[in-house]
């Protein structure tokens, strides 16, 4: 009976024991969980304000994004870079791009895409060798250099003539008139006055185009008919009354 009842002690202790054992290392283990749960957001923040990955790749962003130093408002408007900020924003990509030469006529403009996809080390030397065009990178990634002529395109002294459509519209053509090969509408003119105004010969040669194979032909006759300006004609009219 004496040693039913000790053994009988000796469980209860025995379970009384392992209780408080797993009661405190389930209270260690919580102390451990939240002290770390501490310590992840100071590592987090370590990683965020010290690691080096994330501050070069920040720079190179914001240097691709944001170094675009245009010198005036056009340029900020259309988002042109000079030479040398071209030259910088091709190094840090270091991106391949398929390149548009664009220039820019009095009359027009003529685009030039050059074959292939050039690398960083073709696109420098494609930007150096034109010095004095502005250019951009498009949304499609490409590279666009520009020049602005203060003359008539090649195409235009070859083949255009300045004459009047169907509508009485002073307009540009490819070949004479007939052909209707429309390149450019300027203005519509007061057709009434016109023909009143001018010789029959003159009258002749606007309906059959005027050869224009320089700036200053392009310029004259543009001047001489604005006169007749429907616009133009309208305005003075109305100061008249």
């Amino acid at each position: 009976m004496n040693a039913f009842r000790l053994k009988k002690q000796l469980w209860r202790r025995w379970r009384r024991w392992k209780k408080a054992l797993w009661v405190g290392a389930a209270c260690i283990a919580f102390t451990v969980l939240a002290w770390r749960s501490m310590q992840v957001p100071e590592e987090i923040s370590g990683l965020l304000t010290n690691s080096s990955w994330a501050d070069s790749a920040d720079s190179e962003l914001a240097a691709a994004v944001f170094k675009v130093g245009e010198d005036s408002d056009e340029a900020k408007e259309k988002g042109t870079l000079n030479n040398e900020q071209l030259l910088q924003t091709i190094t840090q990509s270091g991106l391949s791009r398929t390149v548009h030469l664009k220039t820019t006529y009095v009359s027009g403009e003529e685009i030039q895409t050059l074959p292939g996809v050039k690398n960083p080390l073709q696109l420098k030397t494609i930007i150096n060798e034109h010095p004095e065009w502005s250019g951009w990178i498009s949304s499609e990634g490409d590279l666009w250099l520009e020049q602005k002529v203060n003359d008539l395109s090649i195409m235009i002294k070859n083949e255009a003539y300045i004459g009047v459509d169907a509508f009485g519209n002073l307009t540009l053509f490819k070949g004479p008139p007939v052909q209707e090969k429309v390149l450019k509408t300027f203005f519509q003119m007061d057709m009434g006055s016109l023909k009143s105004s001018l010789p029959e010969n003159i009258w002749k040669e606007l309906h059959e185009g005027i050869r224009v194979q320089d700036i200053e032909e392009y310029n004259s006759v543009l001047s001489t008919f604005s006169d007749y300006a429907r616009e133009a004609a309208e305005h003075v009219m109305q100061n008249k009354q």
